[in-house]
């Protein structure tokens, strides 16, 4: 109870400041709040130090990532309409779960670990009957279930004929880089040949790359590293002396 009082003060404070004090960082636009001003800055790691450049909204604490499927939902929402239909959203973010609530017949929230979801389930390994909805929405998760294998294919089971399901990830490398081990909550780093591994059980697969929107979203990953750009990043991604775009993917079933 504390901490959600702790946080909502947070978002209250936070956009105050920021127009108080502006910083000499560009003025961007959240598209989920509606927040015009600096974005706060995300520190990866210590070190070497890496920080995500002009990274969360301090009014709704979105990210790039958040902003992005935002507009991506936007967007499809226009030809694929979800009125009549069902979701899934795993590992929910509450910044989008209210939109998803608005817009789906059937709205339903599942996580192995997080309190106050509708299901508690493992990806890996989910009771749901085959072809139990029309969409799954599933971002910055694929890195976590020692099984990736096992965590497609059960997305792929359990939706309808003409479902879709909405993947998003940061493919930070050419090939996913498995661990082998539990690292820092993970099980692996992603890579751009996961999108062969959906095209091979999905009958189209879609690529929205954050470029297609206004860089006044700030849906990017700006990336610098002990205090310079860094760019090494896959070519499909890339963005020179930036960082890397954000990619969300919708498969159709």
């Amino acid at each position: 109870m504390r901490k959600q009082w702790s946080e909502s003060l947070k978002k209250l404070i936070r956009p105050i400041l920021f127009r108080m004090f502006p910083s000499s960082s560009p003025t961007y636009h959240c598209p989920l709040c509606g927040y015009r001003g600096s974005f706060k800055d995300k520190h990866v790691r210590k070190s070497p130090q890496l920080v995500r450049v002009s990274s969360k909204c301090p009014q709704c604490t979105s990210t790039e990532r958040h902003r992005m499927m935002h507009l991506v939902l936007g967007e499809l929402f226009q030809d694929w309409n979800p009125s009549d239909k069902s979701v899934l959203h795993i590992a929910p973010e509450d910044c989008l779960a209210k939109d998803l609530k608005n817009r789906f017949a059937t709205y339903h929230s599942a996580d192995l670990f997080k309190k106050g979801v509708d299901f508690q389930e493992d990806i890996q390994k989910m009771r749901f009957p085959d072809a139990a909805y029309d969409c799954v929405l599933v971002s910055r998760v694929l890195t976590v279930p020692p099984d990736l294998e096992a965590s497609l294919g059960e997305i792929r089971r359990i939706l309808k004929p003409r479902g879709i399901a909405i993947l998003a990830e940061a493919y930070t490398h050419k090939k996913t880089d498995e661990f082998g081990e539990w690292r820092n909550e993970r099980s692996r780093e992603v890579g751009i040949d996961l999108l062969e591994n959906l095209e091979s059980r999905f009958g189209r697969v879609d690529r929205y790359l954050s470029d297609r929107y206004e860089e006044e979203n700030q849906i990017h990953n700006l990336m610098v590293e002990d205090g310079t750009p860094k760019d090494s990043y896959p070519e499909a991604v890339r963005l020179k002396g930036r960082g890397f775009m954000d990619l969300v993917v919708v498969c159709h079933a």
